[in-house]
């Protein structure tokens, strides 16, 4: 059986939940899916959507973020 850690609860809403263990791992748990991470790898995650959400805004196209060439659907 794996070792079991306190968890406490640092944020909790309708779409997602953000628990910490004793062991200092994160779990962010979005319907039935958790991911358990380095708190250095929350920050740069919650970064990275920060700045996803900062040009779905301001409607950057893809291509002038360096990220594709062009999109096919």
């Amino acid at each position: 059986m794996g070792h079991t850690c306190e968890r406490r609860i640092l944020e909790a809403g309708p779409l997602a939940q953000v628990e910490q263990c004793g062991c200092g791992v994160v779990h962010l748990t979005l319907g039935a899916l958790t991911l358990r991470l380095e708190p250095q790898a929350l920050s740069e995650l919650a970064a990275g959507l920060r700045r996803a959400a900062g040009n779905l805004r301001e409607g950057t196209p893809l291509e002038d973020l360096g990220l594709v060439s062009s999109l096919k659907h």
